[in-house]
């Protein structure tokens, strides 16, 4: 979202997997509600895989229970797939449900990104290339479990090995598609929270040509002081107005996304501790150990943690931006106030309004939150690091757990 071609590239990979059924008009940057051959396309499409979605879910999970080689596998398997399968039904009803609302703040959100276009934004550009290139180890985990021993289709080739080639394959496609869907919604969470923790930062550096400008004004009282706190005035009531707008945009894109995210987030936690259960059985149980496979799904799975954390930084780092604007609002009101001799009415004004400010972040940056929570997902957990960290933590102790059920079962 960063450029005008990668915008265009981002909406129109959208539009191509049935995702997004908002066309994207790249000479007025906006998105277009109505656009008949984009809402005909996407309904097709997301028709056909809500038709197809029983059919691969038994292909691939159906019966799974009669797979003996897998072990405590079976579970494992079943339980993904069904939470996969959920997240998806949710995902393409949300599609459509909330289109005429995505719309809107999609367009509100374009314009204000283009506000505040003069930087180059590599900054951004860099963050969301890190986390495209991360999030690559969702669908290496996803083929490990189709395709390698303990898996799925090596399950299904035993049992049936003259209709695995087209069917298995079909729906072992069907189930990259569904999860490049998955993974286009984090990705999107992710890109609207970077470009919205660079839009604050921007705010605040024109607040600091603000408290500049206060600082080279005359200290005696007269007109060119007087027309300079009115300049001020004029552009700080601006930059507010931009700023509250901005923080209504991210709650409300927030709001609308947060369902999926916590499907998403479900589903990841039990990949994950699929994923160092397999781990654990490779380590301790393979016959044919490689130190080179090890190190390789280790790696996969680091890069999978850290593509969860991002997530989780992201919205840390808004509210550490928030702070800064903050930081800024109370240096600009010391500033004025040092400066207020006889009380002119722009100084008196500004102030009244930096306090109305301050005091409206105070309250959204409080330390114990306990009446606005902003960041959190239907009030299930707070959207920071240590949520981050817990979930880590709670990943390896569940995975410890069903390796201690394992030492059990088989010794």
């Amino acid at each position: 979202m960063v450029h005008v071609s990668l915008l265009r590239f981002y909406f129109e990979l959208s539009r191509l997997i049935g995702l997004c059924n908002l066309h994207y008009d790249p000479p007025h940057h906006r998105l277009v509600l109505n656009h008949v051959p984009t809402v005909v396309y996407c309904l097709v499409l997301d028709v056909a895989y809500v038709l197809i979605m029983p059919f691969a879910f038994s292909l691939l999970v159906g019966n799974i229970y009669g797979c003996k080689q897998l072990g405590m596998f079976d579970t494992v398997y079943n339980v993904m797939g069904q939470a996969k399968l959920f997240s998806m039904l949710v995902l393409i009803g949300g599609v459509w449900l909330r289109r005429c609302r995505m719309e809107g703040l999609g367009n509100e959100y374009l314009k204000l990104l283009f506000h505040f276009r003069s930087a180059a934004l590599n900054h951004v550009r860099r963050l969301c290339l890190w986390k495209v290139t991360l999030t690559s180890s969702r669908f290496v985990m996803l083929i490990q479990i189709l395709l390698t021993p303990n898996s799925l289709m090596h399950c299904k080739y035993t049992l049936d090995r003259t209709g695995v080639a087209p069917f298995y394959l079909a729906a072992m496609g069907y189930a990259l598609i569904m999860e490049l869907m998955v993974t286009y919604v984090d990705v999107t969470v992710y890109m609207i929270h970077v470009s919205g923790n660079w839009l604050i930062s921007s705010m605040t550096e024109r607040l600091q040509e603000m408290i500049d400008d206060v600082e080279v004004l005359p200290k005696r009282l007269g007109r060119p002081r007087d027309m300079g706190l009115r300049q001020i005035l004029s552009a700080w009531l601006l930059l507010w107005h931009r700023c509250l707008h901005l923080d209504d945009l991210l709650r409300q894109l927030r709001d609308i996304f947060q369902w999926q995210i916590l499907f998403n987030l479900g589903t990841t936690y039990i990949f994950s501790i699929a994923t160092v259960f397999r781990l654990w059985i490779y380590i301790d149980y393979s016959k044919d150990f490689s130190l080179w496979t090890c190190l390789i799904m280790l790696f996969v799975f680091l890069a999978h943690h850290c593509e969860v954390m991002m997530q989780f930084s992201i919205f840390h780092t808004n509210t550490s931006k928030w702070r800064k604007l903050q930081e800024q609002l109370q240096h600009l009101w010391f500033l004025n106030q040092s400066q207020n001799g006889a009380g002119l009415t722009a100084e008196v004004v500004l102030s009244r309004k930096l306090e109305f400010a301050i005091l409206y972040l105070n309250r959204k940056l409080q330390a114990r939150p306990q009446r606005v929570r902003h960041l959190h997902i239907l009030g299930l957990f707070d959207l920071s690091r240590a949520s981050g960290h817990a979930m880590t933590s709670s990943v390896f102790s569940n995975a410890l757990v069903l390796c201690q059920i394992a030492y059990k079962i088989y010794g």
